[in-house]
């Protein structure tokens, strides 16, 4: 705690002039003392002042909130003070605002704490049960009584059920298209098997929790990918120009007596309802200042700067591309595409508004992330550099010119920072190499705060010059294109950004043949002089999405935190140069990869999917733990890995069984359960909503084989087990004695 002059000196200032006038004429000893009794006395009345605060649950510390919940009587549910991990990045970049780096869970103790009177006050009730689900979870929720769907026998003289009588009706598309959801409003058969994700729902005393895991996240004045030349009227929402469904974005209902609606929860928006109702989804407003949260659209178009009314937009499926009449645009939510009329045709770009879905605040996105931001006081006399589309005083206009404008001064420690969403297509390189007598020593090209800034390559970002004491940071970016390190760096950051697997996903008119994929991130072996290059280069990842990598086998190290290395058909992590090279050593945390993984050595790796062989030169050293690593993989020692520690099991329950096995009975159990124990994901292409999300059909080994019961690989952070946990442990107290409940994960 710190104090300022006249606090230290309150003591002090108590006593007599004429006793002040004589301490100062000895060299203030007794000020020197009194200000030691006054830093310790602050100290006091800080812990007095604490501990009035911990009296009450919304500003008591930590560790004071089990102990208030055992006031209350509630059972504490698992919190974000339970998770051990994710420090490492705090570690590594000690340039950032932070202080932490450990992503929000969304699991809040001390809410449901604080919330444990307000349940009870309401136990019972649906709404109350729906508003639970919600705030243990931090997913969106919508509970349903399906025996209200059950139909029933009438007896006609009494305790009529009207609602029972719901019968389909095969002629409204819209009602049939809701069949067997969340928001199904139409009578069911009764079924008698335990209630599941897919059977058992419409019984009598059953309860479904429907939850909703992937978010909406927001895109605004973002410049839609046109499909064809200038003057074609075919586009997509995506600026990345590939086909993806449109998101509602998530909003709470405005009473607290009322259940969650179709235009409350994060999901793709239904052709079926949004041509029904358009202005549901649809609609206009001005971002500044913002509208009310009822009130917001999800999908916004704008042409030449112009807004698209209500009045204007059909619903059309454009899986085969046609063109509405005059001055209509056609909107098909389910591919994210969009095409104008002839009069609509733009001179100059098209822009939308629009909300894209996806698990976890990973790969850049409009999400919060200031903790994430490079300080700008990291070193002395750092310069920054704004890039919009304002035009305003003291701004660039592309980061070429801020680039620039970074060389002509000198090429000091600088910070250019994007501000907006545009697209930015250039042409980018940085030649580091040092033109003043003090160089800098690091560059960072990072978004604002909620800002996601799309960079379209023209051909890679070449970094030049032989500078082993450099960083390059890149935060918060979408860029569509590679990196090429052609001299000598000391570390190049990716935090919170996403360079596209495979360069580019762009549908294109025609179809061209399938290229094999060039590495997102590649750096050169050796200098033009012969010499080794990158000997002390150390690439880092950090919640960031990344294609093939090819790096040296003498470089420094690959880190990668909570990331996604994706092969796309290839090998995700080798060397540079010849076939079968390896790259250099890793430590992987909480990280997804697709392809073969060829390293030096694996100094550590922990809750990561390595979905393709892993080879180490070295197995002396490091170690793999609660991992998923192939067999055939050649790894340094392993605790507690799958398939392996599931085959162990499934050998041991066998022999206590029936005895000792034979090897080649031992071999026909490991095969099965090989064939069992795998990655299975909902989507496998980048640019889908669920990319890499484990699937609900997979294997429980890996759904929850992290060291705290989570799932390994990327989404690890998410904690998604122990939420599900947190419900379960919530709906025993609270659910109404003698009904069941069943979990249903929509997306």
């Amino acid at each position: 705690m710190s104090f300022s002059n006249a606090d230290s000196d309150r003591l002090y200032g108590l006593l007599p002039a004429f006793i002040r006038e004589k301490d100062v004429a000895e060299g203030e000893p007794l000020r020197a003392l009194l200000s030691i009794l006054d830093v310790q006395a602050g100290h006091i009345e800080s812990d007095i002042r604490q501990l009035y605060e911990n009296a009450f649950v919304e500003t008591c510390e930590p560790w004071v909130v089990p102990y208030i919940g055992d006031l209350v009587g509630t059972i504490p549910l698992f919190d974000e003070s339970r998770v051990r991990d994710g420090d490492t990045a705090a570690e590594l970049f000690k340039s950032l605002t932070g202080p932490s780096l450990k992503p929000l869970i969304a699991l809040r103790g001390r809410a449901d704490v604080a919330k444990t009177i307000y349940y009870r006050r309401r136990k019972g009730t649906l709404p109350m049960l729906e508003e639970l689900a919600r705030d243990v979870t931090g997913w969106s929720s919508h509970a349903v009584e399906f025996f209200e769907l059950i139909g029933w026998t009438q007896w006609l003289r009494n305790h009529l059920r009207l609602h029972s009588l719901r019968t389909p009706d095969i002629r409204s598309v819209e009602r049939m298209d809701r069949l067997d959801t969340a928001f199904d409003e139409i009578s069911h058969t009764v079924d008698v098997r335990p209630v599941s994700q897919d059977e058992g729902w419409h019984n009598v005393p059953n309860i479904g929790f429907f939850l909703w895991r992937l978010g909406a996240y927001r895109l605004e004045r973002v410049a839609a990918r046109r499909l064809g030349a200038a003057g074609d009227f075919r586009y997509h929402f995506s600026p990345l120009g590939n086909s993806a469904p449109l998101f509602s974005r998530s909003r709470r209902e405005g009473d607290e007596a009322g259940l969650a609606t179709e235009l409350h929860v994060p999901q793709p928006i239904r052709p079926a309802r949004f041509f029904h109702n358009i202005g549901d989804f649809y609609g206009l407003f001005d971002p500044l200042p913002p509208l009310p949260a009822a009130e917001a659209p999800s999908i916004m178009v704008f042409v030449d700067g112009a807004p698209v009314t209500t009045d204007r937009v059909v619903c059309r499926n454009l899986s085969v591309w046609s063109q509405p009449p005059t001055d209509r645009i056609a909107v098909d939510v389910v591919r994210g595409r969009l095409a104008l009329g002839p009069a609509l045709v733009p001179a100059d770009l098209v822009e939308v508004y629009y909300h894209y879905g996806f698990p976890a605040d990973l790969g850049g996105g409009p999400y919060r992330r200031r903790a994430w931001l490079t300080r700008p006081g990291f070193a002395p006399n750092v310069q920054t550099l704004l890039v919009d589309g304002s035009g305003a005083p003291g701004t660039f206009a592309t980061i070429t010119a801020a680039r620039d404008q970074w060389v002509l001064d000198g090429k000091r420690n600088a910070i250019i920072r994007i501000r907006d969403n545009r697209t930015y297509a250039e042409a980018l390189a940085i030649d580091v190499t040092a033109v003043a007598a003090d160089p800098g020593t690091a560059l960072a090209i990072e978004a604002a705060d909620g800002a996601r800034p799309h960079l379209l390559l023209d051909g890679p970002l070449v970094i030049d010059g032989d500078r082993p004491d450099y960083s390059i940071t890149l935060g918060g970016l979408l860029i569509e294109g590679r990196i090429e390190i052609a001299g000598s760096l000391n570390r190049l950051r990716l935090l919170h950004t996403t360079l596209v697997p495979g360069v580019s996903i762009a549908e294109q008119d025609p179809i061209p043949p399938p290229q094999p994929p060039d590495p997102s991130i590649a750096a050169a072996a050796a200098l033009l002089s012969g010499a080794p290059a990158n000997t002390e280069l150390g690439v880092e990842l950090a919640f960031s999405i990344c294609g093939p990598i090819r790096l040296p086998a003498h470089a420094e190290a690959l880190i990668a935190l909570d990331s996604i290395i994706d092969g796309v058909g290839t090998d995700a992590i080798a060397g540079v140069g010849a076939a079968n090279l390896p790259g250099p050593p890793a430590r992987l945390e909480r990280t997804t990869i697709r392809g073969r993984t060829r390293v030096r050595q694996f100094d550590f790796a922990t809750e990561t999917i390595f979905d393709g062989l892993a080879t180490a030169e070295r197995v002396q050293v490091g170690c793999v733990r609660f991992s998923f690593v192939p067999p055939g993989s050649r790894t340094p020692r392993r605790y507690r890995c799958q398939p392996d520690l599931a085959e162990r099991k499934a050998i041991a329950e066998e022999e206590a069984r029936a005895g000792p096995l034979t090897d080649p009975e031992r071999d026909a159990i490991r095969a099965a359960v090989r064939l069992r124990v795998k990655p299975e994901y909902t989507a496998e292409p980048y640019g889908m909503p669920a990319y890499l999300q484990l699937s609900l059909k997979g294997p429980a080994e890996i759904a929850q084989g992290a060291a705290d019961g989570s799932e390994m690989g990327v989404y690890c952070h998410l904690k998604q087990p122990q939420r599900e946990a947190n419900l379960r442990l919530r709906l025993k107290e609270y659910l109404p004695f003698g009904l069941d409940y069943g979990v249903i994960y929509v997306t």
